[in-house]
């Protein structure tokens, strides 16, 4: 739709919008081939942009069910930076090998959804827009810690075997005991079933898939851009007029007193 198909009743001050003159109109249009395979990858932590190759993953893989990504960040372990007394108590974490902590994992978190976002392309003085289907946070993952604390806390038990002992007999006596529930306990099992605890334990059994990666400027990256530039170039048949337009648009389009 351009500026031609709409009837121009008033001027943009009556709206209470700057009356600045249009200098270029520009065809928008609307493509639906990757509508349901884009997502919005952000970096909270990163300060400015992130440019072609900064961010590259030494490996990334996801969880298709739950949609949940994971990206490998190396790290320059050779930086004055880099403070490898610590990298290697944190290595530890990782590996048994005494390796040093040489890459940060970042893993995807869903954020509530406040807007709809769109991918714009322009292509020959035209704009592509794709829907966007979901978005994500990258926040980095701490797990090599919990790895620490729990070769801690083993170390700590084989120190006092009797009362590893005494944990072995009560798990067991755990694992043969039969109960029988009432309606209300099944009901409170429903219920733990649905809880968060138990969507996290169901996401943390789905195995890992693997991804390949390919940064800006790849061949495969460049034929996934393509698919973002419509084919189809029919006209956009909008019924409202101006005011209707306008009011979807922008809200209400009654001037501030």
């Amino acid at each position: 739709m351009d500026g031609s198909d709409i009837e121009m009743g008033r001027s943009a001050a009556e709206y209470g919008l700057p009356d600045d003159e249009i200098v270029a109109e520009i065809p928008v249009y609307l493509t639906q081939k990757l509508e349901k395979q884009l997502h919005l990858l952000q970096y909270p932590q990163k300060i400015g942009d992130v440019r072609p190759g900064e961010l590259l993953p030494r490996a990334a893989r996801v969880k298709p069910i739950h949609g949940q990504i994971e990206l490998d960040i190396p790290l320059d372990v050779h930086s004055p930076m880099y403070n490898k007394r610590r990298g290697a108590e944190l290595g530890e974490g990782i590996a048994d090998d005494g390796r040093l902590l040489d890459t940060t994992t970042l893993v995807s978190v869903n954020i509530p959804r406040s807007s709809d976002y769109l991918a714009g392309l322009m292509h020959n003085g035209e704009l592509h827009l794709t829907a966007i289907d979901k978005v994500t946070q990258l926040r980095p993952s701490l797990k090599y810690l919990d790895r620490i604390a729990e070769k801690d806390q083993a170390s700590r038990k084989a120190d006092d075997s009797d009362d590893e002992a005494a944990e072995k007999k009560e798990v067991k006596a755990q694992t043969v005991q039969v109960t029988v529930r009432s309606a209300q306990a099944e009901e409170a099992l429903r219920q733990q079933q649905n809880s968060i605890a138990y969507m996290q334990q169901r996401l943390e059994e789905e195995p890992w898939s693997n991804l390949a990666y390919f940064d800006v400027g790849t061949d495969e990256s460049n034929a996934l851009r393509a698919d973002l530039v419509a084919d189809n170039r029919e006209d956009l048949v909008y019924s409202a007029d101006a005011d209707e337009y306008l009011t979807a648009v922008i809200g209400s389009t009654t001037p501030d007193v």
